[in-house]
């Protein structure tokens, strides 16, 4: 992963950034160290039209339905000097319960956009398990074109181009990983037997025909 406030690379396990210092315990003296519950889009700042909630709402769904592991979230509000959009973005993956359609969507699968409509800043944090899908500079071209929607104050539609364009990333990695289903045997079938068994047909299955369409 990326340290929230210098970018500098480090891997899961560190605490403490060691180009800049920063640490989540920083973070948890600003923010707390609690869960959070959300919804999929928080609009702290009220900076997002009805319309443009339900249509991003959409968008959302539409991201679930097409990659049901991970799941697309974002946050708009003013933020105060002591915390910036990447490092927010960052404490929300750790600490946020985000109302998804499945509860069981982990956050290691999660992507969370921070906006500060006062400051036109926007951040993308990733999940540990997708992070790796967006090298080679996806993220900053991503938030070029977000930041080209929040200079004209739509804020609704910077939401759906973040999402979308995330999507497409993700896509190409699925296109060239084809899953292949895990081969079953007798044992491990998940079929449980009844108590007492049951008895079988006294004619053996043949010369059935197929049904009439």
């Amino acid at each position: 992963m990326n340290c929230p406030r210098c970018h500098a690379t480090a891997s899961p396990p560190q605490n403490t950034c060691a180009a800049c210092g920063f640490s989540a315990a920083l973070l948890h003296g600003y923010l707390g160290n609690q869960w959070v519950r959300l919804e999929r889009i928080t609009d702290a700042a009220h900076c997002l039209r009805l319309e443009d909630m339900r249509r991003d709402e959409v968008v959302l769904d539409d991201f679930e339905r097409i990659f049901p592991q991970a799941f697309f979230a974002a946050y708009l509000g003013v933020l105060p000097n002591s915390v910036n959009v990447a490092e927010l973005g960052f404490w929300l993956l750790n600490q946020g319960a985000f109302n998804t359609h499945s509860f069981s969507r982990r956050n290691d699968f999660g992507i969370v956009l921070v906006v500060d409509p006062v400051a036109q800043t926007a951040s993308l944090t990733l999940g540990y398990a997708i992070e790796g899908y967006f090298g080679g500079g996806v993220v900053d071209r991503i938030l070029q074109t977000t930041g080209s929607h929040l200079k004209q104050g739509a804020y609704g539609a910077a939401i759906e181009n973040a999402c979308v364009r995330c999507g497409e990333q993700l896509r190409k990695h699925a296109r060239s990983m084809e899953w292949q289903p895990d081969a079953t045997t007798a044992a491990d079938m998940g079929l449980q037997p009844l108590r007492g068994g049951h008895q079988s047909s006294s004619r053996p299955l043949t010369g059935i025909s197929n049904p009439r369409p």
